[in-house]
């Protein structure tokens, strides 16, 4: 599986993530694999998937996010639920803009 994840975009509340590639449910633990691998800064800490929607917490910095990754949709976006969520999302999109 070749896969590389872009940043689409941002929103006060979201990062959208892009991989131009046709998935699956039945992807979805390659393709988490395959974004850590890409994104190595970001610490892994649990994985849940549900009916149609995978979810990983991770850390950077010291800092909780979480990547959806929502099947219906092929749909794929960071969230943050710390109080600055905002500016802990825009620091994030612009250096993983840099790769």
């Amino acid at each position: 599986m070749n896969i590389t994840f872009t940043c689409k975009a941002i929103t006060s509340t979201a990062i959208i993530v892009d991989c131009h590639y046709d998935w699956s449910q039945d992807d979805l633990t390659s393709m988490v694999e395959r974004y850590f691998q890409q994104y190595v800064i970001l610490q892994k800490v649990e994985y849940s998937q549900g009916a149609d929607l995978a979810s990983v917490r991770f850390k950077w910095q010291q800092h909780d996010f979480t990547l959806n990754f929502e099947c219906y949709s092929q749909s794929i976006w960071i969230e943050c639920p710390e109080h600055d969520s905002a500016a802990l999302l825009a620091k994030l999109y612009q250096l993983m803009n840099l790769k």
